[in-house]
């Protein structure tokens, strides 16, 4: 237990939501107790064509947890011909959750779900391994993200543009490289708005070597 507790909190998640998008970032590091197996992990995955589901925590408990999500979430649609909002995903996702907490089998992964509804704009809601869940204009996990909050708390604002949320993040990812103990080389982005998801470039050291 101790050991999936402290996958929750090596790993990182951030993400914002602003007007005409939501913006999440990941990092891709597979960590083994001390041991990194890879760089490249994909923790950002893609529900619906509007919903983005950040997942981190046991890489067991992740990848089964957000197959689970996505899975129900299609066939829902085949079923009534019509996707789930991001509302109700969170929803389900929250339910599930709980149900597994309550039977004493809990599933250790936190989360931030990112989506967009064309009548209120970007959407993003961040949930934890205790299936508490809170509709927020930004938010973190991870020990990384508690050297990015006074950055977010500064930068952000729902009326940025796509490049200026980029921005903000790399600036988070750049004082993550130089404060945490832990080696989270890269991270992916990706931007969910009214066109669906983006793949924004990847967030690592030679980003700012090169001065992008």
């Amino acid at each position: 237990m101790a050991n999936q507790t402290a996958g929750l909190y090596l790993q990182c998640l951030i993400g914002m939501q602003c007007n005409d998008f939501t913006m999440i970032a990941a990092d891709q590091t597979n960590i083994q107790g001390i041991f990194v197996l890879r760089d490249d992990a994909d923790k950002l995955h893609e529900v619906t064509n509007c919903l983005v589901m950040g997942v981190i925590g046991d890489p067991g408990d992740a990848a089964q947890f957000a197959q689970f999500v996505s899975k129900n979430t299609q066939l829902y649609k085949m079923k009534n011909g019509y996707p789930l909002d991001t509302a109700a995903v969170v929803h389900f996702t929250r339910k599930s959750l709980a149900g597994s907490l309550r039977e004493g089998k809990p599933t250790m992964v936190n989360m931030l779900l990112a989506g967009y509804n064309e009548k209120t704009g970007g959407e993003l809601y961040t949930i934890d391994f205790l299936a508490s869940c809170v509709k927020v204009p930004y938010a973190v996990h991870g020990f990384g993200g508690h050297v990015c909050l006074g950055i977010l708390d500064k930068y952000y604002s729902p009326r940025l543009s796509e490049s200026e949320g980029y921005e903000a993040l790399k600036s988070c990812i750049q004082e993550i490289h130089q404060r945490l103990f832990v080696n989270l080389r890269n991270f992916q982005v990706k931007s969910i708005s009214k066109s669906g998801v983006k793949v924004l470039p990847v967030i690592n050291p030679a980003t700012f070597i090169a001065g992008k």
